[in-house]
């Protein structure tokens, strides 16, 4: 019998301020009108929670177990927005914006029984069950002088199941499948439009029903502890009913309302396949990999549905020596390409690549001294003018370990040495591409202080010899 309990405490406080300038022009090109915003607000979030399971196991035959669950989960969140306008006449943020001003109170819970069977012989595990679940959501909202009250209760089946096929003790093959739910927000149910962006206005939908996914992953590991062999593959499979998808609304004048419906068929798929060899001539290994996704979706715009696929694919290598126990190096290297179609509106079908080599180096040095740097290069391509970045970032470090055990260590890192970071990233909408670059934190030192309470210390790595820690980054 196991008994389980969690609990989550969490509050935050914000303000900001927006100020903006839209001008709306016909289709010949005269100004119709302006729009301006200029506005400060302030919020006040919180959230309680607790997660409880028990949980009874009985053998009922000599390799047969039963095992009966039950569980309540609930959950409280309140926040709170007010948004105040600029009063020309005073010169001062005191015109409260009834719109912009809200109080969200949100419950959530839900109640769980469910019943399962595992049966196991010498090589194969079977693991059968299904869980009744009964969810409940209720919330409540205060925009200006109007409040509004939404409850919703799902009841489902859900089942699961797991195949474990083990060939050898370093050789298994893993089949699982579970049906999950997934609720509906309350921003996504409050029918209160969020007007904060004009061009982009939110509003929720109250007829939501929570999304049903029936999800199947299939795992294959081969492990040669003697020869430095390993191969690992691993495939899911998700397919989504009712899944929440946006539904927009665009205007005369460009100004797009979204808000979230249903549809079902979405279907999501992942692998990823790595293969590991060792090189011996070099004191190290080396591991090819392959990953890839495909996305089969649905939006609509204008009453029309769009169809999206998308897909992602990359291969990667990475290559690791030990030329001398002290002394280990890593080069990798990857590229991905990144496909969108579109059903509607083909001339946004969009495709595009990444290209990543990068090269780490740890190195231990006399009375206890380590050196590490790590350098990676990529190239971003088929994108707009100005956004086909080549970005170099270079880091390096040297540390101390002092004290009993090596418990301590003194570190002086170097971030951006360069000072040649910068984030390119592209988000593919349903009537627009847009190519974004960030300004990031670039070239900074900082100076740490480590202590661990272990006597095994700070020096002892997991797989690496004494006096070298090894950290994937």
């Amino acid at each position: 019998i196991s008994l389980s309990l969690n609990t989550s405490f969490n509050a935050n406080s914000g303000d900001g301020s927006l100020e903006s300038v839209n001008r709306f022009y016909d289709p010949y090109g005269n100004l119709a009108r302006n729009d301006s915003i200029n506005q400060v607000y302030t919020t006040e979030a919180d959230f309680k929670s607790y997660q409880a399971r028990l949980a009874y196991t009985e053998p009922i035959f000599k390799k047969t177990l039963l095992e009966l669950s039950v569980g309540k989960s609930n959950s409280i969140s309140t926040s709170q927005k007010t948004t105040w306008n600029f009063n020309k006449q005073s010169g001062k943020f005191d015109q409260l914006n009834d719109q912009l001003t809200n109080d969200f109170q949100n419950e959530y819970g839900y109640t769980t029984a469910g019943v399962r069977l595992l049966t196991q012989w010498k090589k194969l595990t079977v693991i059968t069950g299904v869980n009744w679940q009964e969810a409940a959501l209720e919330g409540k909202i205060i925009a200006g002088n109007k409040d509004s009250v939404i409850a919703k209760t799902f009841t489902n089946l859900l089942p699961n199941a797991r195949l474990e096929y083990k060939f050898t003790r370093y050789k298994t093959l893993t089949l699982n499948y579970t049906a999950a739910t997934n609720q509906p927000t309350l921003s996504q149910l409050q029918p209160v439009p969020d007007i904060s962006d004009p061009l982009n206005i939110r509003a929720g939908n109250p007829d939501l029903k929570q999304e049903y996914m029936h999800s199947a992953q299939l795992n294959f590991m081969s492990v040669n502890p003697f020869r430095n062999k390993n191969l690992f593959a691993f495939v899911t499979l998700r397919h989504t009913n009712n899944k929440i998808v946006n539904y927009d609304t665009i205007d005369a004048f460009g100004i797009k309302t979204t808000r979230p419906v249903n549809v079902d068929g979405v279907i999501d798929l992942t692998g990823d396949i790595s293969l590991g060899l060792p090189v011996r001539f070099l004191k190290g290994s080396i591991n090819i990999g392959l990953n890839g996704a495909y996305n089969k979706g649905k939006q609509f715009i204008n009453g029309y549905g769009n169809n999206i696929n998308t897909l992602s694919l990359g291969p990667d290598i990475r290559l690791d020596m030990s030329p001398h126990e002290k002394l280990n190096l890593s080069l990798t290297s990857s590229f991905n390409y990144y496909k969108t179609e579109y059903s509607l509106q083909s001339s946004l079908n969009t495709r595009y690549f990444t290209q990543q080599y990068g090269t780490e180096l740890d190195w231990q040095l006399p009375a206890n001294f380590f050196f590490s740097t790590g350098f990676t290069y990529t190239i971003n391509s088929r994108r707009a003018d100005d956004f086909n970045t080549k970005v170099p970032l270079w880091n390096a470090s040297i540390s101390k370990m002092m004290l009993r055990y090596n418990r301590g260590e003194l570190k002086l890192t170097a971030y951006d040495l360069l000072n040649r970071n910068i984030n390119v990233s592209r988000n593919a909408s349903q009537n627009y591409i847009e190519d974004k670059r960030m300004v990031t934190l670039q070239q900074f030192f900082l100076l740490s202080f480590t202590y661990s309470l272990s006597k095994t210390g700070l020096n002892n790595g997991p797989g690496g010899p004494p006096g070298i820690r090894f950290i994937r980054r």
